[in-house]
């Protein structure tokens, strides 16, 4: 019985999250990004870093950081990839998911 309320619970909060995705999905002046709706309920976007440029992903990333009203970190690990992460609230005080990207070296040496 226990297992079977927390499955309910956690269908609801998939339920909200996929709302406040379509939200987000209506922001057409602002890069796609991937997105991921954890069992949860949290959300996560990712900026590309695959077909974009270092700089698009930068750009991408800080766009919807700045549309979502996020404090945004960033983090340089031993392999010279930078890690940017901005928890985000909607509609409430309480963060519901947060965006990421990551900025891989260029293969020439140059700065990513």
């Amino acid at each position: 019985m226990a297992g079977e309320s927390t499955e309910v619970y956690l269908r609801r909060w998939q339920r909200s999250a996929h709302l406040v995705l379509g939200d987000l999905l209506a922001f057409d002046d602002l890069p796609a990004m991937a997105w991921t709706i954890a069992v949860s309920g949290a959300i996560t976007g990712t900026a590309d870093s695959l077909t974009a440029t270092p700089d698009e992903t930068r750009r991408a990333f800080v766009a919807w950081a700045g549309r979502l009203g996020s404090q945004w970190s960033e983090r340089t690990d031993s392999a010279g990839a930078i890690h940017l992460y901005a928890p985000f609230t909607w509609k409430q005080s309480e963060p519901v998911g947060a965006i990421r990207a990551t900025i891989y070296p260029t293969f020439d040496g140059g700065e990513a």
